[in-house]
């Protein structure tokens, strides 16, 4: 009776045992792509839902409000004077990274009747830095994901 294991069967297992990791981490690459681009997906749609559900806000409550944006904190707000309405917080490594706009820090005023004559682009950032526009025009209300 033999003891131990000869070359050729530890060169087979060291193959085969190779190519499973090689397929799994081609696999767990491809699952993290995919779960990024979902991650993206989803808090894009997010930031458009909140945009007009603080225009339905607005016009149910009779009153003007403001959605700020907090690129440090990596949340934007719906702000009626100093009270905080709502707020929407980014996370999974989905990061808010630039703000453009009318308004000098990006800041979307939404008057009385749910109307915005604010535009502005939002760009988020995710985790393999692939970058997500949002694009709002003036007067029409229209909200856009561009990416």
């Amino acid at each position: 009776m033999r003891k131990g294991f000869t070359l050729i069967e530890m060169i087979l297992v060291i193959s085969i045992m190779s190519i499973i990791g090689g397929c799994s981490f081609v696999s767990l690459k491809y699952y993290n792509t995919v779960k990024n681009r979902v991650d993206a997906q989803y808090y894009c749609n997010a930031i458009v839902s909140f945009i007009n559900n603080s225009k339905m806000y607005c016009r149910e409550n009779s009153s003007s409000a403001t959605v700020t944006f907090d690129i440090q904190r990596n949340e934007m707000k719906l702000e009626k004077g100093i009270t905080i309405v709502n707020k929407l917080t980014f996370e999974n490594k989905i990061a808010l990274y630039q703000i453009t706009g009318r308004q000098s820090n990006g800041d979307i005023i939404i008057d009385n009747k749910g109307f915005s004559n604010d535009a502005c682009t939002i760009t988020l950032k995710d985790n393999n830095l692939v970058e997500h526009e949002i694009t709002m025009r003036v007067g029409t209300g229209y909200v856009k994901i561009n990416k």
